[in-house]
């Protein structure tokens, strides 16, 4: 794995750092080393959830490093795996949480939608400033932010390459919560831990429904939360949190 992407794990919480100084952009160095990351990182049974972030302090990720061109890649083929690596994350079987230490313009701001929730600091800038260059979001980012903050609002930032500061951005719901410089990785690590105590099936249960909710139809997607949940009914977890009710104390998940 290159220096470009970095992963440690705390106690059940692993952290993925893209390092690559000045604006953490992405490059086919650096997909080549999240994907390396993400698969080992699924592949651990005793990670609870995943920390995506970016080194230094001011900028979580600045987008696509096209200085170097797109590798060995075609343009198409990097915009394809750029897509996959995001579509990876949104799939993760644990939550992913975006510590969005600082700005993040375009790809950066697609890496931080496809994550499960956003933490972002206070008076950081973000927004898909792709039509600033000519070019639009190719990552995900039509997808994902009409999800998040609805049509209007989505096309409005797009069309005109809005720079969104974070105040604004949890306002419309585009981020979980903003906080002060210096505790956006404190405030990560202390949701991750609390999402640790969280039954993990059911959790990976509902993350993996979701998912899927918009490649299927509606009735698709009722029926996919009904075979998790009936699954989920024989698990010991489903018995430690129902007897954890009935005798008014706090349950201990073991994802089993």
């Amino acid at each position: 794995m290159s220096d470009s992407v970095l992963y440690e794990k705390k106690e059940t919480t692993g952290i993925l750092t893209i390092n690559k100084p000045k604006a953490n952009q992405l490059s086919a160095e650096v997909f080549e080393g999240m994907s390396m990351t993400l698969d080992l990182a699924a592949q651990d049974k005793d990670l609870r959830a995943l920390i995506i972030t970016g080194s230094g302090d001011k900028i979580f990720c600045a987008g696509a490093d096209l200085s170097g061109g797109f590798g060995n890649l075609s343009p198409i083929d990097f915009i394809k795996r750029a897509q996959d690596i995001f579509n990876k994350i949104e799939a993760f079987p644990r939550p992913v949480i975006a510590a969005m230490i600082g700005h993040a313009f375009g790809g950066g701001l697609e890496l931080a939608m496809a994550c499960h929730m956003r933490i972002i600091k206070k008076n950081a800038r973000i927004g898909l400033t792709e039509t600033n260059l000519g070019i639009m979001p190719g990552y995900g980012g039509t997808l994902r932010l009409p999800r998040l903050v609805g049509r209007a609002k989505a096309i409005e930032m797009m069309l005109l390459g809005k720079q969104i500061r974070s105040e604004k951005a949890l306002e419309i719901g585009l981020v979980n919560e903003m906080c002060e410089e210096g505790e956006v990785m404190d405030k990560s690590m202390e949701l991750a831990a609390t999402l640790s105590t969280r039954p993990p099936l059911a959790v990976s249960a509902i993350l993996r429904v979701l998912s899927m909710r918009e490649s299927v139809s509606p009735e698709m997607a009722l029926q996919l939360e009904r075979q998790e949940l009936v699954k989920l009914f024989e698990t010991k977890d489903c018995m430690e949190g129902m007897t954890a009710f009935a005798m008014k104390t706090k349950p201990v998940f073991k994802g089993e």
